[in-house]
């Protein structure tokens, strides 16, 4: 062939949004510590979820409400313990603090200090989950001559955590170590309280209570951007722009494709341009409208979906997630009946775990009886039904 043939390269521009591993397997590393999921920065994944989905949100709250909201049931024998008078909080809102970290990320933590004498417990400060990693075990045979006793309190059962203020930046906010509670050695001052729900198959820590709705809440989150994107955008239609006239350098093809977003794209790309380049067809561009904005049609289908998956995961109903049924009368009663059920199955256990964490440490300070929280319901069960309108 006298001309040499040119190899045709599809050149596409694309612009789709990445995921994070929403369910990661937790191992070691490197480091000290055991990377909490991808990035070790799951606790920041998990926050965004709460603070982008308005009905993942507003459960995660109910459960926190129903489960401390009221605090503890305070008497005379633990009046004083409860008050954490040498302490940044009172207990009533260190098990609040608590309660939202077991609700959001299935676990939760605080440090005690021990008394002088080391015979009490002095202070209990709530530490955020997410700033909390566990340490590696280290072996006696491998540790170095200062890691020898935290390698023989290891292997008697006894943790060892790091505690940092932005895992994403290590270099600059040191992680510190600090040895998990024992009221065995007691050397060290200050020890961490650390509470995992119990989850099969998982190892080094653990996944919320609704991990199998991640995806249903990032799909709530997705969909209100989307509208808001195309809001900013003007509701501009979407299209493909498909050049038959040659393929240009990679360079222009990316200056070109600056331009068009600069004309076209908003916040994030809520109305989208794709651009094609290819050897054959007419010099003219050809514009082929993508009418992604009659998409709203198979949101508002599943939005049904998607609320019904994230109720389901949180274990909870319809009425108890605030949510009534067009053209359906309810009561006050239909709400505490409901209420009720979604305490005996969910709530209960949430808050004897938090119970048993704080009761533990009271009975140190001589506290026999065991603490009790008390939530916050919609209703009391001796308040007079009345109708809801539920339209």
């Amino acid at each position: 062939m006298d001309k040499k043939e040119k190899e045709f390269k599809p050149n596409i521009f694309t612009f789709s949004a990445g995921s994070d591993l929403n369910t990661p397997v937790f191992r070691e590393s490197k480091a000290d510590w055991i990377p909490y999921g991808n990035k070790n920065q799951y606790g920041t994944y998990l926050i965004d979820l709460l603070n982008t989905s308005s009905k993942h949100n507003s459960l995660v709250k109910k459960k926190v409400n129903m489960t401390a909201g009221d605090g503890w049931v305070e008497n005379t024998s633990n009046a004083e313990y409860l008050k954490n008078s040498q302490g940044k909080d009172d207990l009533n809102t260190v098990a609040f603090k608590n309660a939202y970290d077991l609700m959001t990320y299935g676990g939760f933590a605080r440090v005690i200090q021990w008394s002088n004498d080391k015979e009490t417990v002095a202070v209990q400060t709530f530490v955020g989950f997410d700033k909390v990693r566990l340490a590696k075990i280290i072996s006696e045979e491998d540790a170095t001559a200062n890691q020898k006793e935290m390698a023989k309190r290891q292997k008697e059962g006894v943790d060892f955590f790091y505690i940092c203020a932005d895992w994403s930046n290590v270099k600059k906010n040191i992680p510190v170590l600090i040895q998990g509670f024992s009221e065995v050695y007691k050397d060290e001052a200050e020890q961490l309280v650390y509470d995992l729900e119990y989850r099969p198959a998982v190892d080094f820590y653990t996944y919320p209570d609704y991990i199998a709705s991640v995806d249903w809440i990032e799909l709530d989150r997705e969909i209100a951007n989307f509208h808001l994107s195309s809001v900013h955008n003007g509701f501009t239609p979407s299209m493909i722009i498909s050049f038959k006239g040659g393929i240009p350098s990679d360079e222009e093809m990316k200056l070109f494709n600056r331009k068009l977003q600069k004309e076209y794209g908003g916040s994030d790309n809520g109305s989208k341009v794709f651009t094609t380049f290819s050897e054959n067809g007419d010099t003219a561009p050809e514009f082929i409208p993508v009418n992604l904005n009659a998409s709203d049609e198979r949101f508002l289908q599943l939005e049904e979906q998607i609320q019904q998956n994230i109720i389901i995961a949180h274990g909870a109903s319809p009425i108890v997630a605030g949510i009534a049924t067009a053209g359906k009368m309810g009561s006050s009663d239909e709400v505490i009946e409901n209420e009720t059920m979604f305490q005996k199955n969910v709530i209960d256990a949430k808050q004897k775990m938090i119970e048993k964490s704080f009761s533990k440490i009271a009975k140190i300070n001589g506290i026999e009886e065991s603490l009790e929280l008390k939530g916050i319901k919609s209703f009391e069960e001796t308040e007079i039904t009345e109708p809801i309108d539920a339209n």
